[in-house]
């Protein structure tokens, strides 16, 4: 397969990021940006699936840019919520929606590449104070897809198209569907920040035991599965970063399930994290639950988790302490999120009459021209991280037979190789 860029291109495109401007968005300036970064994710997917060497990965954090691709995802989040309301007010009757498709796809191609990013523990040390930032993003992100049942964000359609959809309608089901794909990567960057967790400051982990509840957060997800949907009497789920048809007779756990169960896991082993967790009755209730769904299935493809079952198990025969004392702590704020509001703040109706003209004017047509190559074979540039067939955990090296199965290390291989021998050719 050929590359999407040249690395001479690369070594360009990584010294040209810089952090966008929110009232600059849907600009043909902002557009090159966007176009710029979108072939880095391809490219960066690509080097990653053929177990390449991951050179965008490397510059991105020699040239600290790691916090402004932070950056970019916060800014287009905040357009989304603050000022494409107020452009579906002014307009209400658009004439097309792709101009405000590529602004919002933007949060999903920055949140793809740091998820490729923070996979590494370099990448996750690149972030520095603005781990903070990229946290509360993170959990924004995925509570929006746990409670989407609620707020009715997850009932977009994906096997039917309705001819007959107004184009205000389309827009609402792009925001939607893009806010659920950026909640199923964000599940992906949680796990990761779990993982190594050592290297990220003490306001993370306070975030992740007491403003945010991280456990209990993940004990929706894995309750209300929001990634397996029912559309015209056919069920659904998203895996490899695309909605199929499911195959009842296929127990494969899809990935951000996966990074689930291994978050969960890797909260429960950390002595930080878990020293600081409080278990109260309600918490309790809540993982005890859990136990069911650790069934034989579960368990035979992401073996850690017996751990996890004995950790649960032991929870079960503890009682709930009353006398939790939890350690003063001076905690730092988040700057993006902040900064960005203080900036524009009471300023979002007149933004959206000064983008109105760019983004649905006689030049919007042009923009879309200009970006049908970067677009033209996205499908194939979706993610696809692979996963050891032993431990279920991300892996980088294959069968060198068969160049079909994944493992972590050899020996998830060595271990695997009995069950792997039937079918290996």
């Amino acid at each position: 397969m050929m590359d999407i860029i040249s690395q001479n291109d690369v070594d360009f495109f990584i010294d040209h990021i810089k952090e966008s401007k929110l009232n600059e968005l849907g600009t043909k300036i902002w557009y090159d940006s966007h176009d710029r970064l979108q072939k880095l994710n391809q490219q960066a997917t690509l080097d990653a699936s053929e177990g390449r060497e991951e050179y965008i990965k490397d510059q991105l954090i020699s040239y600290g840019k790691v916090p402004i691709i932070v950056h970019e995802a916060i800014c287009v989040a905040i357009w989304r919520e603050k000022v494409l309301p107020e452009l579906l007010c002014i307009i209400p009757n658009p004439t097309q929606s792709f101009t405000l498709y590529f602004i919002l796809f933007h949060e999903t191609v920055a949140v793809g590449l740091l998820q490729k990013i923070l996979f590494h523990e370099e990448g996750v040390q690149s972030l520095g104070s603005y781990a903070l930032d990229l946290f509360d993003h993170v959990i924004f992100a995925v509570t929006h897809i746990a409670i989407g049942y609620i707020l009715n964000t997850n009932n977009f359609q994906i096997g039917s198209k309705i001819n007959d959809m107004s184009v205000v309608d389309e827009i609402i089901e792009h925001k939607h569907k893009i806010q659920f794909e950026v909640g199923i990567c964000c599940i992906g960057i949680m796990f990761n920040m779990l993982l190594h967790i050592k290297n990220l400051s003490l306001s993370v982990t306070t975030r992740m035991t007491t403003n945010n509840d991280v456990p209990m957060l993940i004990c929706q997800l894995l309750n209300v599965k929001p990634w397996i949907k029912l559309e015209n009497k056919k069920k659904y789920i998203f895996q490899d970063n695309s909605w199929k048809i499911m195959d009842e007779t296929n127990n494969i756990i899809p990935k951000q399930e996966a990074h689930l169960w291994l978050g969960l896991h890797e909260f429960f082993t950390s002595e930080q994290l878990r020293n600081s967790y409080e278990i109260t009755q309600f918490r309790k209730k809540n993982l005890m639950q859990l136990q069911q769904l650790l069934n034989d299935c579960l368990l035979d493809q992401i073996p850690p988790l017996i751990h996890l079952k004995q950790c649960l198990y032991r929870l079960s025969l503890t009682e709930v302490s009353t006398g939790f004392k939890r350690p003063l702590i001076m905690e730092l704020n988040a700057e993006i999120r902040p900064t960005i509001l203080n900036t524009y703040t009471k300023q979002w109706k007149k933004i959206a009459r000064a983008q109105m003209a760019y983004l649905f004017g006689n030049d919007s047509y042009d923009v879309a021209k200009s970006l049908s190559e970067t677009y033209e074979h996205i499908d194939h540039f979706e993610a696809k991280e692979n996963i050891c067939a032993h431990c279920r955990q991300p892996a980088k090296n294959r069968c060198s037979k068969c160049k079909k199965q994944w493992y972590c290390s050899r020996k998830c291989q060595v271990t695997n190789w009995d069950r792997h021998k039937t079918i290996c050719q």
